[in-house]
């Protein structure tokens, strides 16, 4: 069995993931599935956080442009972590059923 890498993003406050994205074969899928859920990774992000809506976007669209450069975004003032994880796993694995 052959492995493949995929990647994946995860958006944490602390040690809290507030958000992760689906795992993709390409890191330019996680960017776009990033913009589809921005509404809803400021919300939940303002759930665990005192900053308002503006400030929260201005922190994201930092996030976003250092995952596409650096694949790492670090806020410490405000603890949040943004970053890519790559994930291998197994290409064209068939499971088995055992009676």
């Amino acid at each position: 069995m052959k492995t493949q890498k995929c990647y994946k993003a995860s958006f944490n406050i602390g040690n809290v993931e507030v958000w992760s994205s689906e795992l993709f074969l390409d890191k330019e899928s996680i960017f776009m599935e990033i913009e589809d859920f921005k509404d809803e990774i400021i919300e939940r992000i303002e759930c665990f956080s005192f900053l308002d809506e503006e400030e929260i976007c201005d922190i994201l669209k930092s996030a976003i442009l250092d995952l596409k450069k650096y694949e790492t975004y670090t806020d410490k003032s405000n603890n949040f972590d943004f970053f890519i994880l790559e994930k291998p796993i197994l290409k064209n694995y068939k499971q088995k059923n055992y009676i």
